[in-house]
């Protein structure tokens, strides 16, 4: 159907190697404009990266195991003087976004980690996620699991894919794919109901929330990250004919406005990752979550299914059209306030987004990607 770059009001590329942060220009000379590394101008680039602030500041409070707030998967606001901030899970993540390779020692020492717990090795300590533990060996190996799917992902994403170890869980996980998407998928997935009392501005209520299976597969983050930076996947038939299952149950089966998942006796929240399913474009504008929707379709658009998402299709048109004539995303209407890194592990990649330009730069950039990605994959 064309190329997608081709239609852009203009190249926006001029206007972002001005403006943007280094992250956002080395990611451009290097993932759209495919200069190579020994290049000069990258090599500037990408020393400018290794010193910018954000991802400099994350390298520094990294501890010599590996990880980063003696957590895993644990979320909290930055708060360096008592020890507390976003976990390893997400701080190696946004590194490898902000454009970190893994010759660099910090980036190497996480790599190793996950490759423990890429094979649930016991000897591998769950830090904050002991707690959940309790005693219970059926919690600690479904925790274990799910880190294991994690550090697959996060391993592919910084080009790790060619290690036999990550072969090997890859096929292992295709197997598990390919078995679990069969049949009566959302009844593999949701297994019944369970009500508990929350506090509401009314006083107390009632909240059902649907109940995931400990064994199920769910269409997350992870799942699209591995996809999408796994060479083998991209290009194996069997592959890409399951992950079409998996985006058709995607969009054609409800998501529970609220999920918990109950293993052991233990119960534990879980969040909607992907709005598109719920969402239309009006909800989009209304809500200002136009940097989500991107963080999305560059989600589908790596694994290779967004154009076989009519709805993925419409919005990224939609998303095009907000371009002014520098090809420049300037609709703050419709663009979040802030970045909340809660929300976005690793974008925004500026700093902030109270610089006149810098909310624009990250969005602008992310649309430029998508459709980069898409002529590619052409």
């Amino acid at each position: 159907m064309g190329s997608w770059l081709k239609r852009q009001k203009a190249d926006p590329i001029p206007w972002l190697m001005e403006k943007a942060c280094p992250p956002i220009r080395y990611r451009i000379q290097t993932e759209i404009q495919n200069l190579p590394a020994d290049d000069v101008d990258v090599m500037a680039t990408r020393n400018e990266s290794y010193n910018y602030k954000p991802p400099y500041s994350t390298s520094t409070t990294q501890s010599d195991d590996g990880t980063w707030f003696t957590s895993l998967a644990g979320f909290e606001t930055l708060n360096v003087s008592r020890g507390r901030g976003p976990g390893t899970l997400y701080q190696y993540r946004s590194l490898i976004e902000y454009g970190w390779g893994t010759d660099h020692p910090i980036v190497w020492r996480t790599s190793e980690l996950l490759q423990g717990l890429l094979w649930q090795d016991p000897g591998v300590d769950l830090c904050e996620l002991k707690g959940y533990c309790g005693g219970d060996p059926g919690v600690e190996s479904y925790l274990r699991k799910m880190l294991s799917h994690h550090a697959l992902a996060l391993l592919s994403r910084s080009h790790f894919h060619d290690d036999i170890g990550v072969k090997r869980k890859t096929a292992e996980l295709l197997d598990e794919l390919d078995a679990f998407y069969q049949g009566d998928i959302h009844k593999k997935i949701y297994t019944g109901e369970l009500t508990r009392v929350i506090e509401t501005e009314d006083g107390p209520a009632d909240e059902v929330c649907a109940v995931i299976s400990p064994d199920a597969i769910r269409p997350e983050q992870w799942l699209f990250i591995l996809f999408g930076h796994s060479p083998s996947l991209r290009s194996d038939q069997r592959a890409q004919e399951i992950l079409g299952r998996v985006v058709q149950y995607m969009f054609t089966h409800p998501h529970p406005e609220v999920e918990v998942l109950e293993v052991g006796g233990k119960v534990f929240d879980r969040y909607m990752e992907f709005t598109i399913r719920n969402l239309e474009q009006k909800d989009y504008e209304e809500k200002k979550l136009v940097g989500r929707l991107l963080q999305e379709l560059e989600f589908l658009a790596r694994a290779g299914v967004l154009e076989d998402i009519p709805k993925a299709k419409a919005l990224l048109e939609w998303l095009i059209g907000l371009q002014d004539e520098e090809g420049v995303v300037r609709a703050e209407e419709f663009v979040e306030k802030a970045g909340h890194r809660l929300d976005y592990s690793y974008f925004p990649l500026e700093d902030n987004w109270r610089g006149k330009h810098k909310k624009f730069t990250d969005v602008t950039f992310r649309l430029l990607l998508i459709l980069t990605i898409l002529d590619s994959n052409s």
